[in-house]
C-alpha cells in the first residue's frame, strides 16, 4: 500500500466527515442519530447540520419523523422556515410542499403537467429508537435497524444530547482510553469506586463483531469492559453525570458521537436507570430540577473556550450540572479543534487507541480501494463495571 495514503488514514482521514471525504462516506454507511425524539413535537421542522451537511427536520402532523432536503428545490429557500401540512412541509416562499420521500405534491400556480411535474428534494430513511431520531444518509439499501438492541426490560430511560467543542474522533479516542479517568475526571471524584486514581488499570483491546471491545482491571477491581460499537458508539455503565444524587445508581449508556462540522459534534446520551419504587418520588424530583439547571447553565462550549484561554480554573466549575463533560471537554478540546496526530508521542496507556486506529484504518483502506468490508453486527451482550 502507498505510505502517503497509510499516513492519511491515520489522521485525516478519520476525523474528517464532510460527504466527499473517506471518513465521511464511511459514517454515512450507518445510520446516525440527529435529534431528542422528545424535543420534536408534531407538525415541527427544524434545521440540523450534521457531518458537514444541512437538512430539513420535521414530524408530521401523523407523529412520523422525516429528514429532506434543506432548501426548496423552486428558489432554495430554507424549507425548515415552513410549514407541516399533514404528513408533509411546505415551503413558506411559494407554497411548494413535499412529502416524506421528496416528492413535491403542491406548486401553487403551476400546471400539473408542466415543467415541474416531476420536481424533488432529497429523503434520507428516517426512524427513531430509545428516544432518538435516526437517519440514513448513506449509498444504496441502509443497514438494518435499530443499528443497537434496546435494554432489557425495566427501568427508566433517560436520554440527552450535548453538543462538543471539538472533531467527534478525539471523543471517539477518549472512549477507549481508561487511563484519562485518573486525571481527566480527579477534581470531581465521578469514577472513585473504580480506583483508578489509586492505580492505573492494565488495559487491552479486542476486535469483535460490532467493533471492539476495551477491557481493564486493577489489582482490586474485577474485569471492567467498555464496548466500542462501529462507527461512533460507545456502551458502557458510568456514574450519574452529575452531583445531584446516586438514585438510579450507575447507568447502562450508549453514547454515540456524530459529527457536525469538523470540528464540533454532538454527543448523544441514551441511559437505563433502576430506580426501587420507594425512590421514584426523589428520583423525578432530582432529575426534574437537573434538567432545569442544565437548561440555565452556560454551554459546556462557552465554559472550555474560557478555561483553556485562561479566564477561568476547570475546579472553578465544579457546581456546573454537567461538570464531568466539561472536564472531557477540556481534555479533547485543549488537543485542538482537530488534533494533528503526527505530534503525539504513544505509550504502553495508549494500546486500546491504537487498536482502535487499526480498525478504522483497515475498514476505511477497503472503503478507498473498493474492497471488502467488514459487516458489522451487534448482538446486545452488555458491558460489565468491573465491580
Amino acid at each position: 500500500m502507498d505510505q502517503t495514503l497509510r499516513r492519511s488514514l491515520t489522521s485525516d482521514d478519520f476525523a474528517l466527515a464532510g460527504p466527499q471525504t473517506i471518513g465521511g462516506r464511511f459514517l454515512r454507511r450507518f445510520w446516525q442519530p440527529v435529534y431528542l425524539s422528545e424535543r420534536l413535537a408534531n407538525g415541527e421542522a427544524v434545521p440540523i447540520l450534521i457531518m458537514g451537511e444541512h437538512f430539513t427536520l420535521y414530524r408530521g402532523e401523523t407523529g412520523v419523523a422525516h429528514v429532506v432536503g434543506h432548501r426548496c428545490a423552486h428558489r432554495s429557500t430554507q424549507l425548515s422556515t415552513g410549514w407541516v401540512v399533514g404528513d408533509a412541509i411546505r415551503c413558506l416562499y411559494h407554497g411548494w410542499t413535499y412529502d416524506g420521500a421528496g416528492a413535491c405534491i403542491e406548486r401553487p400556480g403551476e400546471t400539473p403537467s408542466g415543467p415541474c411535474a416531476t420536481v424533488s428534494i432529497p429523503a434520507y430513511p428516517t426512524r427513531e429508537h430509545l428516544g432518538l431520531v435516526y437517519a440514513y444518509f448513506g449509498p444504496d439499501t441502509p443497514p438494518a435497524f435499530p443499528p443497537f438492541p434496546a435494554f432489557a426490560e425495566g427501568g427508566i430511560l433517560e436520554t440527552a444530547v450535548h453538543e462538543f467543542p471539538c472533531n467527534w474522533f478525539q471523543t471517539y479516542e477518549n472512549h477507549a482510553d481508561e487511563a484519562h479517568l485518573a486525571f481527566v475526571h480527579s477534581t470531581g471524584g465521578s469514577h472513585r469506586a473504580l480506583g483508578r486514581e489509586v492505580e492505573l488499570p492494565q488495559m487491552s483491546a479486542e476486535e469483535t463483531d460490532y467493533g471492539m471491545v476495551r477491557l481493564t482491571r486493577t489489582s482490586n477491581r474485577g474485569l471492567r469492559s467498555t464496548l466500542l460499537i462501529f462507527p461512533n458508539t460507545m456502551r458502557i455503565i458510568i456514574p450519574p453525570f452529575s452531583g445531584y444524587g446516586t438514585v438510579g445508581g450507575w447507568r447502562d449508556s450508549y453514547l454515540t458521537v456524530v459529527p457536525t462540522d469538523d470540528e464540533t459534534h454532538l454527543l448523544f446520551l441514551t441511559q437505563q436507570a433502576h430506580v426501587p419504587p420507594e425512590e421514584q418520588d426523589i428520583y423525578w424530583d432530582t432529575r426534574r430540577r437537573y434538567e432545569a439547571d442544565i437548561e440555565a447553565a452556560r454551554p459546556i462550549a462557552e465554559i472550555t473556550a474560557d478555561i483553556l484561554a485562561g479566564k477561568l480554573k476547570l475546579a472553578d466549575m465544579r457546581a456546573h450540572p454537567l461538570f464531568l463533560l466539561i472536564e472531557d471537554a477540556v481534555a479533547q478540546r485543549g488537543q485542538g479543534p482537530i488534533v494533528d496526530r503526527a505530534q503525539e508521542t504513544l505509550g504502553a496507556t495508549d494500546v486500546c487507541i491504537v487498536r482502535l486506529r487499526r480498525l478504522f484504518e483497515r475498514e476505511l483502506t477497503a472503503l478507498t480501494e473498493g474492497g471488502p468490508m467488514k459487516p458489522w453486527q451487534y448482538d446486545g451482550t452488555p458491558p460489565d463495571r468491573g465491580f
